[in-house]
């Protein structure tokens, strides 16, 4: 092998150094260029702070403004804002105070802009719905006045029927109300109309004295009151205001007493219940249960006047009576009829927990099972009843089932009728001596 001599040693050398040097200064040239452009993709990416804005203008764009001492954007409470973008509160508060990431910004403005559109697109349709539904209706008002004039030319025509039967009927119908007595079609018809009474003929009075002497209207004497028993809460209260009363003579059905001495009537009762808002037990304050009769206290009770009661609804109640005329007393029985409420005051029922299914059906239920003395009969002689003064009066006692009330007792109350028209008012041959 032949050596170089040291000046070539020497020059080549200098070659490599200068080789180096220049694979250095390239070196240096590409970082430099790539530091550059790294440099210059960064700041051309949208920054934290930026994208919050835009978050905000778009919630701004499809909420409204964004009140801060609410937080609120429009109507929308955060919590909603949050819910239709599919995120957590504690997202949301990120996105707002710009402590969220790209991502979770990037996402979220797409979620609000498919909001955006979404709201658009419906209020295209619902005017496109409705520019449908203008053509329809243009298209309809000839048809729609086609039938505006045949539906005029039907009403005319069955108002002129109508007036034409309603002029020539022999007799109108009355109609019945809410507090007319059921059967008063059958029992109150004028002396000219055409219809059957249910009262004795006059050739039939005196076969079916003295319980002929009976027949006609009656009524209820006084109100009275009672406790009902069996509610979730004390407090609730019985009061009978009316009785619209129709009484006729038994020809059928005597109960061997013979004919002239069963008496039928048909009873429409109207009552309320009431509450005691303060709940007050009924004894000691209103009920004696030594004694087993009401307190004074009870007795003054006047719920209508004492703002401490309110009316929770009213009773309608029908009931059939037979009565039995003795020559010294006179026996009621009853049987119901059904019964209804109207008048709920819904708010003071749900309040008070009444159930007034369970006292239509249970409680007064039980009540037409009370047990009643006879009442004496003053009117031995029936010409002596008189229209407007004469009354019958039973004191009876209410217990419920076999409880007693749970005190081996019961509820006294006293149930009177008072005569108000007499169907035969004339003299009656039966007397005392019957």
């Amino acid at each position: 092998m032949r050596c170089l001599p040291w000046a070539g040693i020497e020059v080549l050398v200098k070659v490599q150094n200068e080789l180096r040097k220049i694979r250095i200064l390239f070196c240096k040239y590409n970082f430099l260029q790539n530091f550059i452009l790294f440099y210059t993709f960064l700041h051309c990416l949208p920054m934290p702070e930026e994208l919050k804005e835009r978050f905000i203008a778009k919630l701004e764009e499809q909420y409204g403004p964004w009140e801060k001492m609410t937080s609120r954007f429009g109507n929308a409470t955060f919590g909603k804002v949050a819910k239709d973008l599919c995120i957590s509160a504690s997202q949301f508060s990120k996105l707002l105070s710009g402590n969220a990431t790209e991502g979770m910004y990037i996402r979220s403005i797409r979620n609000v802009q498919r909001l955006v559109d979404a709201q658009q697109a419906a209020t295209e349709r619902d005017r496109a719905l409705e520019q449908v539904a203008q053509l329809k209706h243009q298209n309809k008002s000839i048809r729609l006045r086609i039938i505006m004039i045949s539906l005029l030319t039907l009403l005319l025509g069955a108002t002129a029927v109508y007036v034409y039967y309603k002029t020539n009927l022999p007799q109108q119908i009355v109609q019945f109300n809410l507090g007319q007595h059921p059967l008063s079609l059958y029992f109150d018809q004028g002396f000219d109309a055409d219809f059957d009474s249910p009262y004795l003929k006059e050739s039939e009075v005196q076969d079916y004295c003295p319980c002929s002497a009976y027949e006609g209207t009656w009524s209820l004497a006084d109100e009275y009151k009672l406790p009902l028993p069996g509610n979730r809460k004390p407090g609730v209260y019985y009061l009978a205001k009316s009785a619209d009363v129709r009484m006729k003579c038994s020809k059928s059905d005597t109960l061997n007493l013979g004919r002239g001495n069963v008496l039928l009537a048909y009873e429409y009762l109207i009552n309320e219940i009431w509450v005691d808002t303060r709940l007050t037990p009924l004894s000691p304050k209103y009920f004696d249960k030594e004694k087993k009769d009401y307190t004074p206290e009870f007795e003054d009770l006047a719920f209508e006047d004492n703002p401490q009661f309110k009316k929770a609804a009213t009773i309608h109640s029908f009931f059939i009576d037979k009565f039995e005329i003795r020559p010294d007393s006179i026996i009621r029985r009853g049987e119901p009829c059904g019964r209804f409420a109207t008048d709920v005051d819904q708010e003071l029922v749900e309040t008070y927990e009444i159930d007034l299914k369970h006292i239509l059906e249970n409680v007064l239920g039980d009540l037409t099972q009370t047990d009643c003395e006879p009442a004496f009969n003053q009117y031995c002689d029936p010409n002596d009843l008189k229209e407007k003064v004469s009354t019958i009066t039973f004191d009876c006692l209410y217990t419920i089932k076999a409880e007693n009330l749970g005190m081996g007792g019961g509820y006294p109350y006293r149930k009177g009728y008072r005569l108000e028209a007499q169907s035969y008012s004339d003299n009656l041959t039966c007397g005392c001596e019957r």
